[in-house]
C-alpha cells in the first residue's frame, strides 16, 4: 500500500474525513461543523452547498495531514436523506435529512395505497415519515412545479458524489433504506415508485457499495490535495457501515451504536423480518452478501445533549461525572427517552419523554444517570424483540461518540447481561467504508478477511451481577410504563391526529 485510505461520514451535524492504513490504524481525523435547520415545527433540513463545503473543508484538512499520500476515497453517510436536483445539477431543494417528520399525512397514504405490511415485506423498511418514500411524495404534494423540474432524486452522499464526479449512483445500502427499492427482487419497486410519483429515469443507479464510482480529477483534486485520478469508492449508510467497522458479521455479535440516534444491529446471510406485521425492525442491505437486521432509536446522544443543555450548563463531560454519583437504578426514576417521538419498536410519532417515579428525593445526579439508563433500556427493548428472530447475542461492540463514556459502556453491558466491547476507533462507519475500499483495491477477498484481519477489540466491559439484576427488575417496568403510555396515551394522540387530518 502506498498510501492511507480516507473515509468521509457524512452524519446529522458533523462530517468527518478519516484515514486509515490497512491495519485498520487510524492515522488522522478532521470533524466540521454541520448544520440542520428547523424553519417549522418537525422539520430538519439542511443546505446542500453547506454540506458540500464541510466535506471539502474536512477532506482537505485530512489530506494534508497525510502528506497527500491518499491511495483511495470511501464514503459513508446518514441514512433516510432527499435532495431533488434539475437538468443542471442545481438543487430544488434543501436536503430533508432523517429527523424530519413533516411527511406523516404521505406514510398514512403510502400505507393504504400499498398496504403498511405488504410495503415493508417488500422492502425491509417501516414506512413512516423518516422513509425518503414519503418524503418525495410530500414534496411532489406541496411543490409541483418544481416536482415537475426534477431530474434526479438523490441521498445527501449521491448529491456529494455527483458534485465531485458528475455521476448519478446510489449504493444498495442506501437505495435499500429508502422504502421505494424490492429488497428480493434486488431493484427498484416498480407499484411503490409510481404511488409516489417518480418515473424509473428519476432515480440513480444502483451500485454495490463496495464499487469504485469513479476518480477524482481537475479542480477537485487540485483543491482537495488529492493525487489526480484518486479512486472514490461509493460506500453506504452508516448504521450498516458501522456493522463492518465493528467486525459485526458473525451471529451471535450485535453493533450497539449511540450518536445522535441509537441503534442495535446484527448481520445475516438472508432476510429475515418481522412476522408480527408490525414490522418492529428493519432489514437493509449490508454488501458482500449480507443483510443487517436491526432497529433504531430517534433520542440517544440527542437525549444526552437535552440534559447537557437544560441541566448541566450546556457542558456535555459533566454528564458521566454527574451521573456516576448515583446508584445503579437511579432510585427509581425511569427515562423513557422519546423525545422525537419514536422509532423501533413503537414506531409512533406522538410518543412524549417521561420521567417516572420522579420525587423531591431526586437529586441532579440521578436525574443524570436515568437519562442515561433511558437510552440504555429503549435499545435493550429493541433487542429483546430481535432475539425472537436471531440468534442470542453474546457480545455487544459499540460505537458513536458514547463509546468514549466509559460509565455508559458498563450501564450497556449490565442491562444487556452481555460483554461489550470497545474496538480500536470509536469511528466504526468511517472503518467500515475503509474496509470496504481495501476489498475494492483488492486487498482481501472479502469482508469476512477484512474484518477479522482490520478490526481489534481492545477493551471489555463485564456486566456486574448485582447491577445487572437491579437493572432487570427496572427494565420490566421500563416496558410496562411504555407499554401502558404507548396503549391509552401516545397510539390515540396519534389516531387522533391522523383522523383531522
Amino acid at each position: 500500500m502506498t498510501g492511507y485510505i480516507v473515509s468521509v461520514d457524512i452524519g446529522t451535524t458533523n462530517v468527518k474525513a478519516v484515514a486509515f492504513d490497512l491495519n485498520g490504524r487510524q492515522i488522522f481525523k478532521s470533524n466540521i461543523r454541520c448544520r440542520v435547520y428547523s424553519p417549522v415545527e418537525g422539520w430538519a433540513e439542511q443546505k446542500p452547498e453547506e454540506v458540500l463545503n464541510s466535506v471539502l473543508e474536512a477532506l482537505r484538512t485530512c489530506v494534508k495531514n497525510v502528506n497527500g499520500m491518499v491511495e483511495a476515497l470511501a464514503f459513508s453517510s446518514q441514512l433516510y436523506s432527499v435532495v431533488f436536483i434539475d437538468r443542471d445539477g442545481d438543487s430544488l431543494s434543501p436536503i430533508i435529512n432523517w429527523m424530519d417528520s413533516r411527511s406523516r399525512v404521505e406514510a398514512s397514504e403510502l400505507s393504504e395505497t400499498i398496504g403498511g405490511y405488504e410495503l415493508y415485506r417488500r422492502t425491509g423498511c417501516h414506512i413512516s415519515p423518516i422513509m425518503p418514500a414519503s418524503k418525495i411524495l410530500w414534496f411532489k404534494k406541496n411543490n409541483p412545479e418544481a416536482f415537475n423540474r426534477v431530474y434526479k432524486v438523490l441521498s445527501i452522499k449521491d448529491y456529494v458524489l455527483y458534485k465531485l464526479l458528475n455521476v448519478h449512483v446510489i449504493d444498495k445500502i442506501l437505495a435499500s433504506a429508502t422504502a421505494l427499492f424490492n429488497i428480493h427482487e434486488n431493484r427498484w419497486d416498480h407499484e411503490i415508485v409510481e404511488a409516489v410519483g417518480l418515473d424509473f429515469d428519476r432515480l440513480p443507479e444502483v451500485v454495490e457499495p463496495e464499487s469504485i464510482v469513479g476518480y477524482v480529477e481537475g479542480r477537485y483534486a487540485e483543491e482537495i490535495g488529492l493525487p489526480v485520478g484518486t479512486p472514490v469508492v461509493c460506500g453506504g449508510g452508516d448504521g450498516m457501515l458501522q456493522n463492518v467497522g465493528l467486525g459485526v458479521l458473525k451471529e451471535g455479535i450485535a453493533a450497539l451504536n449511540i450518536g445522535t440516534s441509537g441503534a442495535v444491529r446484527v448481520s445475516s446471510n438472508r432476510i429475515i423480518l418481522d412476522r408480527s406485521r408490525n414490522a418492529r425492525f428493519f432489514c437493509h442491505s449490508l454488501g458482500g452478501g449480507f443483510w443487517c437486521i436491526g432497529g433504531a432509536i430517534n433520542s440517544a446522544g440527542l437525549s444526552f445533549e437535552w440534559l447537557a443543555e437544560n441541566f448541566l450548563n450546556g457542558d456535555f463531560d459533566r454528564i458521566e461525572a454527574e451521573a456516576s454519583k448515583a446508584k445503579p437504578g437511579s432510585n427509581g426514576l425511569i427515562f423513557l427517552p422519546y423525545l422525537l417521538g419514536e422509532r423501533a419498536p413503537l414506531w409512533c410519532s406522538t410518543a412524549k419523554a417521561v420521567f417516572y417515579g420522579l420525587t423531591l428525593k431526586h437529586k441532579l445526579s440521578e436525574i443524570s444517570r436515568a437519562v442515561l439508563e433511558g437510552v440504555v433500556f429503549a435499545l435493550n427493548h429493541i433487542r429483546m424483540v430481535l432475539e425472537k428472530y436471531v440468534p442470542p447475542i453474546r457480545e455487544i461492540r459499540v460505537g458513536g461518540g458514547g463509546a468514549a463514556m466509559n460509565l455508559l459502556n458498563q450501564i450497556q453491558a449490565d442491562i444487556f447481561q452481555t460483554p461489550v466491547f470497545l474496538t480500536s476507533t470509536e469511528e466504526g462507519s468511517a472503518l467500515g467504508a475503509t474496509i470496504l475500499a481495501a476489498k475494492a483495491l483488492g486487498y482481501y477477498k472479502s469482508l469476512n478477511d477484512a474484518c477479522d484481519s482490520i478490526v481489534k477489540p481492545i477493551k471489555v466491559f463485564n456486566p456486574t451481577l448485582e447491577n445487572s439484576i437491579e437493572y432487570s427488575k427496572l427494565f420490566e417496568k421500563y416496558r410496562k410504563v411504555s407499554d401502558h403510555l404507548y396503549r391509552y396515551f401516545f397510539k390515540p394522540c396519534e389516531e387522533i391526529r391522523n383522523s383531522r387530518v
